[in-house]
């Protein structure tokens, strides 16, 4: 893979190794020089500049339509100055690849989402609140118990676009509460591209939200 996969205006995340764990900043590329540097906005972290250091190493994520999620490590050379925008000027030091480490990531949020348990006719649509979701899988909270292996169908609006996922359990357990409701966690099945994109541009976009909140 080369350069060509990245584009003006294309949103990226830079992922950081820190004491605590791996950090996620979002911005977007701005500009793709000759000599194959990237220029991105420089993003923010809980309202101001995140201060990377000189010859950082960093890996950077995107996602190309009909590819998936790509990466490579690059090092973040120096600061640049556009008006009042403030750039990063990023070496790459890495081939580009696709990944599937995105995959990985979970993000705690609050879905309205319907399970539909086709092997089980007589159970009707099952109304279910997420608790986390990656590309690879959900968990929610249901008022029902599912059987482990059974499999069912997804039905969850992300940002304005309906899917319908095929799914498997692979567990529902009792919650320690004074009602009857259930810890599920589906993995998603036969996944397409397409509806891959759509769950982690979601992923990508909440992110991004909550860091300006913060």
């Amino acid at each position: 893979m080369n350069n060509n996969w990245f584009k003006p205006k294309q949103r990226i995340e830079l992922h950081i190794d820190t004491s605590k764990g791996i950090l996620n900043l979002a911005t977007h590329m701005e500009h793709i020089t000759d000599a194959g540097e990237f220029i991105v906005a420089a993003p923010f972290y809980k309202g101001h500049l995140y201060p990377f250091l000189s010859k950082e190493h960093v890996e950077l994520f995107t996602i190309v339509e009909g590819t998936g999620i790509i990466s490579c490590d690059v090092v973040v050379d120096r600061r640049l100055k556009n008006g009042d925008v403030v750039l990063l000027l990023l070496e790459r030091i890495s081939d580009i690849r696709k990944t599937q480490r995105r995959k990985h990531y979970r993000l705690p949020t609050l879905l309205e989402a319907e399970v539909i348990t086709p092997e089980r006719p007589n159970l009707s649509k099952i109304h279910a609140v997420s608790r986390d979701i990656s590309a690879g899988g959900i968990r929610m909270v249901t008022p029902e118990q599912l059987f482990q292996k059974e499999h069912v169908r997804l039905r969850v609006d992300l940002n304005g676009q309906e899917l319908s996922l095929h799914s498997n359990v692979l567990e529902s357990i009792e919650m320690n509460t004074n009602s009857l409701r259930y810890d599920t966690r589906l993995q998603f099945s036969e996944l397409n591209s397409n509806e891959e994109r759509v769950i982690v541009a979601y992923i990508f976009d909440e992110q991004r939200k909550r860091r300006r909140r913060g």
